[in-house]
């Protein structure tokens, strides 16, 4: 990229995006991390459980990435991302290096999935990316069971716990065939009617909706979204 070009991204970027101040940093394992950001813009925000917050982890560039805000304080102006640091992408690698008092370049919150409707029994099913989508849901309902893919399983169950997310939770190793996944998310939910909310891996929320159908009771609604899909990015 030229600097003329990195130069106008920023100018553009200046005119577009919000400036939000971290304020506090938990690092909840060597893979997540908890971030609260405030901003004044954050004060006068609509902001919905399920909703998408866009932030600009590098200069010179107007490429964003998307997360999902646990919570909203409109009183404070301020509100909270838990991030998994995989890969090697700027915004990986800026959430690995985030210390209070670091600015970011945001731009929401805006409509993803609107959780608002999501009433008890919640059937959750998600990987990584999806843990702060669980913890939003929160906001709703909390007749919820999780079910989680992840490759490391122990890993992930131990940060759900440390953010609350405990009792009926279920993480299974990830699987190409997503087997014991899709067992345990018919296991969840059971034979009374229920919601289901499916995001992650494009393939899984694939396979789940799929699999929803034949269950001994169909969903009343599902939700889902991709985050991510395998040789893909951008994704949001």
């Amino acid at each position: 990229m030229s600097l003329l070009t990195a130069r106008l991204a920023d100018l553009a970027g200046g005119a577009l995006l919000d400036t939000a101040r971290v304020t506090e940093v938990s690092r909840l394992s060597p893979e997540f991390v908890r971030v609260e950001l405030s901003a004044d813009a954050f004060r006068k925000a609509v902001w919905v459980p399920g909703a998408k917050l866009q932030l600009r982890p590098q200069r010179g560039t107007l490429r964003m990435r998307t997360y999902t805000p646990v919570g909203w304080d409109i009183g404070r102006g301020v509100t909270e991302l838990v991030a998994f640091t995989h890969g090697d992408g700027p915004a990986a690698e800026w959430f690995r290096r985030v210390e209070v008092g670091d600015d970011c370049a945001i731009f929401g919150p805006r409509r993803s999935i609107d959780l608002r409707d999501a009433t008890g029994p919640v059937v959750f099913v998600g990987d990584e990316s999806s843990v702060a989508l669980a913890c939003a849901l929160r906001a709703v309902t909390e007749d919820v069971s999780h079910v989680f893919e992840a490759d490391d399983p122990a890993g992930l169950a131990e940060v759900l716990a440390g953010l609350g997310i405990a009792g009926q939770v279920a993480v299974v190793s990830k699987a190409a065939d997503r087997a014991e996944l899709l067992r345990q998310a018919r296991d969840a939910a059971g034979s009374g009617p229920c919601s289901l909310v499916v995001t992650g891996d494009a393939a899984t929320v694939h396979a789940v909706r799929r699999a929803s159908r034949g269950w001994p009771r169909v969903p009343r609604q599902v939700k889902g979204k991709a985050y991510w899909a395998e040789g893909r990015v951008g994704l949001d």
